[in-house]
Parts: C-alpha cells; sequence; structure tokens
C-alpha cells in the first residue's frame, strides 16, 4: 500500500515538474520576445532623435557637388599665388618646375598644401549647403573606430607586401637590401601620407559620395565616384610617368577605380571613413616608403626596403607603380566581391538618414 501511493506521488511530482517546465519555457520565450520587440523599438526611438537633428540639405546633391567645386577651385587662386612667391625668392629650395618633380618630399608637401583649400571649401559647403557638420561626414568617432582605421592601414599593407612578394617571385622585382630611410623620414612620411590620403577620402567618400547618396541609387553612387576618383589621376600620367606604356594606363585606370569602389563600399558598410582612410593610408605608405613602388608615378625618395623593379609591366605597373600591375587588379576584384556580399548599409550614416527623411 504504502510502495503504491510512493509510486503514486512520484508520478505526480513528474507530471507537476513537466508542467513546470513548460510554463517555464512559455515564460522564457514571452520574455525573449517582449526583450526583442523593446530593443527595436528601442533602436527606431534613436534613430528617430536622430533624424530629428538632420536639418534637409538645400538645392540637388549635384549641384551641391558643383558648387563644391567652384568654391574650391576658387580658393586654391590665392593659394597657388602664395606658394608661387614662396618659391620666386632667390636661395628657394624650389625655384623651377624641373626641381618640384624631382622630389617627392616637395611634392607631398605641396600636395598637403593645396588640401588646405578644398578643406576649408568643404567645411564651407557642409555649413551653407548641406546643413550639416563636416565631422558627419564619417569622421565621428563610432565603435571601434580606432579598429577600422589601423586594420585597413594594415590591409593596405598586406595588399602591397602580397603584390611585391608576387612580383619578386615571378621575376618581375629584386629585394637587394635595406633602403636610406631613417626614423625622421619614417615620420615624415607617415604623417604627410595620412592627411593626403585622408584628405582623398574626405573628398571623395566623404562629400562627393555622401551627397550622391542622398539621392541616387548605392551602385550608380560607387561607380560615379570611383571613374571621376580615377579620372583625377590621368594627369599623373603626363607629368610623372610619361613613359608608360598603352596597357599600363588602362590597367591603372581601371585599378584606381577598383580602388575607389573598395573605398566606397568600405565607408558604405562601417558608416564612417575611418576604414577607407586606413586603407589608403596603409597602400600609399606601403608601396612607397616601404618596397619602393612609386605611388601613382611618384617614386619616394627614401624607402625602407631596396627593391629594383625591372621586371614586365603588366606584372609590376611600370613607373607608375603596383597601381597599375595585374596582380593587384585581381586583389582588387576579389575584395569587391566579399565587400559586395557582406553586410548592409549603417543605417546611422548622415546620407541615409537624410534619404529615410526625403522618402518619408
Amino acid at each position: 500500500m504504502r510502495k503504491t501511493r510512493a509510486r503514486d506521488l512520484f508520478i505526480l511530482s513528474g507530471l507537476n515538474a513537466q508542467r513546470v517546465h513548460g510554463k517555464l519555457s512559455w515564460l522564457e520565450s514571452v520574455l525573449k520576445q517582449v526583450s526583442t520587440k523593446a530593443s527595436s523599438v528601442g533602436l527606431r526611438k534613436v534613430i528617430t532623435m536622430a533624424q530629428r537633428d538632420i536639418q534637409m540639405p538645400l538645392l540637388h546633391p549635384v549641384l551641391r557637388i558643383f558648387l563644391f567645386a567652384i568654391i574650391s577651385l576658387g580658393l586654391l587662386l590665392p593659394f597657388s599665388f602664395i606658394a608661387s612667391i614662396a618659391t620666386a625668392f632667390p636661395g628657394a629650395a624650389i625655384n623651377k618646375p624641373q626641381d618640384l618633380l624631382g622630389s617627392s618630399t616637395a611634392l607631398l608637401l605641396l600636395t598637403c598644401y593645396f588640401h588646405v583649400p578644398i578643406l576649408i571649401s568643404m567645411s564651407i559647403c557642409r555649413r551653407l549647403f548641406d546643413r550639416a557638420s563636416l565631422f558627419s561626414l564619417g569622421l565621428i568617432k563610432v565603435r571601434h573606430w580606432r579598429v577600422h582605421l589601423v586594420g585597413g592601414f594594415f590591409g593596405g599593407f598586406i595588399m602591397a607586401a602580397l603584390a611585391t612578394l608576387i612580383c619578386v617571385l615571378f621575376g618581375g622585382a629584386s629585394m637587394v637590401g635595406f633602403g636610406n630611410a631613417m626614423l625622421s623620414w619614417f615620420a615624415f612620411y607617415l604623417l604627410s601620407l595620412c592627411f593626403q590620403s585622408g584628405m582623398e577620402e574626405l573628398t571623395m567618400r566623404g562629400y562627393v559620395l555622401q551627397n550622391l547618396l542622398t539621392r541616387f541609387s548605392v551602385a550608380v553612387c560607387i561607380a560615379t565616384t570611383s571613374a571621376l576618383f580615377s579620372l583625377l589621376h590621368l594627369l599623373n600620367f603626363t607629368v610623372l610617368a610619361p613613359s608608360v606604356k598603352a596597357h599600363t594606363v588602362v590597367a591603372s585606370i581601371i585599378n584606381i577605380a577598383l580602388f575607389g569602389a573598395v573605398a566606397a563600399l568600405l565607408v558604405i558598410r562601417t558608416g564612417a571613413l575611418w576604414a577607407a582612410i586606413g586603407l589608403h593610408w596603409g597602400w600609399n605608405f606601403s608601396c612607397g616608403f616601404i618596397f619602393g613602388s612609386p605611388v601613382s608615378g611618384l617614386k619616394f625618395e627614401h624607402q625602407v626596403l631596396q627593391v629594383i623593379w625591372h621586371g614586365n609591366e603588366i606584372l609590376t605597373g611600370g613607373s607608375f607603380g603596383l597601381e597599375g600591375s595585374v596582380v593587384v587588379t585581381v586583389m582588387l576584384l576579389a575584395v569587391v566581391c566579399w565587400l559586395v556580399l557582406r553586410g548592409r548599409c549603417e543605417p546611422s550614416a548622415w546620407w541615409m538618414q537624410v534619404r529615410s527623411l526625403t522618402e518619408s
């Protein structure tokens, strides 16, 4: 009798435990649904609050970019006049254009100097026409922004190192030792190329790309800015690398456009400029200063490694540098495909908020 009661109590306790477990599972699922809804509502509130602080830009985006170009050209004139006066004095380091073309350090300094009026023009246009701050183009300290910057830099270094290694293995280059780089030159190239690369990204993937993205499709904007970025490098062929062959010019134009597409995709995926700046900076610094390859036709006077580039132009890019190499074409195509298949647009970006307000 006692055994029967004990057995019944055991069965009842088991049934009760199953019921309790079922209710707890149901309660847990309900809590998860509530938590998910709360988080999505919270995210929508954050985006809505951010959109309230966004003011709609004035004029059409193409007109805003045109006015930015006009104002930049207007500011470049007095800066050019000041530069010409500075080089006209007897004893100046640069008195003739030939002196400028023969000095990579002078060209880098002059490039950084002429980026200043462009930065001023961009700041004016952001306030007057875009009605937003310059930092909202992607210079804000987003989450993991240091990781994006450093990761982009090492990404550029890895691409340059891999391209150089392939050229060495296939007879396109020979590494003969160490170069003439000193610590002072390391700091000079690191800082000057950081400003130069950062300004190019701020101009192309910042102002131009993101203004176009407020109105046009992502594919059209990437294709347009990448083509424009490539065409702006055409002057380098006539001034810095006039001896390159026609197929190298074509390969270089394609590679620069592909690099622009990679940088644009990085900006769209991360919602900031840091990864694109790091990639551009790391590529220029590694190609020119570490491995001694010309950067868009500019051969640096100082480099860490002494590399002799003597192979086929299809492999090495000739006097234009690795940017004209078919090896780089393959690498950039692979990166573009990877970025296209990965992730989505960052909803907190300025252009995304302006676009959502326009569509609503």
